[in-house]
């Protein structure tokens, strides 16, 4: 009887990113229901693994750990429990040096990962001793994150995503709903990990009123902690009634966005997070590219401002992010053309 496969997922961070990942790893639950999959994650963002289904195991990264070299600091100790597992394959969807090193490190006996030319560390290839082609024309991350994942030697099929969350989240969003008396609204999520990637909060603010008075729906503006200042930005455009404001956890998104009618936000972990769940978006994008980072779903809406420094994928943006100063209608015209594909 063969044992069955033992594999390595390794994505360390961003929200956004793992989510990306998420249909990779279903296809491989799917391919191997009887194999140990595991995940090396950052301790950062562990926390939204809690919410997928089929992982054996959580491995953490602490990278503030990788300068203690002595034999008992806790990356030694990582790695020692990551080589006592035996791993058939380590898959690096990440592509940095340090997550390439880890995999090597983990004694997988075959270690997965981008090529050169597609890796965001060019010398992370060197640890992987299995990469696939670079596809003709630009794909969407989560087809790479498929290709990669199929370079264990299967075809990796769509399988259903699967995210979970506890009753008591699920709760506190359920009575907060019923306390705003809530019941067909729009999420706008103004916030960004980057700045370059952020429209302005009195465009928000600007759309938030035409979304009410044009289209009869509520508006919930979700912020994160510090975020409060956009809040007031936003609120600051708007006439009574004012956008409800709910600063909730990121896996207490979850219920919310499958309560909502739409979200609309930028290329960040919010935005991804409704895609996974199937919720409608409408993504406004600038230094990032919307068909390799946009929206999941076919029908779903991005808004774009194509200048000659466009795509840059740059965090802080030398020219005020010129590439997001979209227009506020163009944006309504998005929101109402999706809304209608709901109906």
């Amino acid at each position: 009887m063969t044992d069955p496969l033992k594999i390595l997922v390794i994505r360390l961070s961003s929200l956004g990113d793992i989510l990306h990942t998420l249909p990779a790893f279903a296809g491989l639950r799917a391919a191997f229901p009887d194999a140990k999959i595991d995940w090396l994650v950052g301790k950062s963002a562990g926390f939204l693994l809690s919410a997928v289904r089929g992982i054996n195991t959580v491995h953490t990264f602490d990278k503030t750990t990788v300068f203690q070299s002595t034999l008992r600091s806790p990356l030694w100790s990582l790695i020692r429990r990551l080589r006592a597992e035996q791993y058939d394959f380590s898959i690096d969807f990440q592509g940095l040096l340090k997550t390439a090193f880890l995999g090597y490190m983990s004694g997988a006996s075959t270690r997965i990962g981008f090529p050169k030319n597609l890796v965001r560390e060019p010398p992370a290839h060197w640890f992987y001793n299995r990469m696939p082609c670079k596809p003709e024309k630009t794909v969407h991350v989560i087809e790479m994150n498929r290709l990669l994942a199929g370079c264990i030697g299967t075809e990796i099929v769509k399988a259903e995503l699967d995210l979970f969350v506890d009753d008591k989240d699920t709760g506190y969003i359920e009575s907060l709903i019923e306390k705003r008396g809530l019941n067909n609204f729009v999420v706008l999520n103004p916030g960004g990990g980057w700045s370059s990637k952020t429209w302005k909060p009195e465009y928000f603010g600007q759309l938030a009123g035409k979304i009410q008075r044009e289209l009869n729906h509520q508006v919930v503006v979700t912020t994160g902690p510090g975020e409060e200042s956009l809040y007031e930005a936003i609120s600051a455009q708007c006439s009574p009634p004012l956008p409800i404001h709910l600063q909730i956890s990121f896996l207490q998104l979850i219920p919310l966005l499958r309560m909502a009618r739409l979200l609309v936000g930028g290329d960040t972990g919010p935005f991804h997070l409704a895609c996974a769940l199937n919720t409608a978006v409408v993504g406004i994008y600038g230094p990032t590219c919307p068909v390799r980072n946009g929206p999941w779903g076919r029908n779903d809406e991005v808004v774009v401002r194509t200048l000659p420094c466009s795509l840059c994928y740059k965090r802080d943006c030398p020219a005020d992010n010129a590439c997001m100063d979209i227009g506020v209608d163009e944006v309504f015209a998005a929101v109402t053309r999706r809304l209608e594909k709901t109906i």
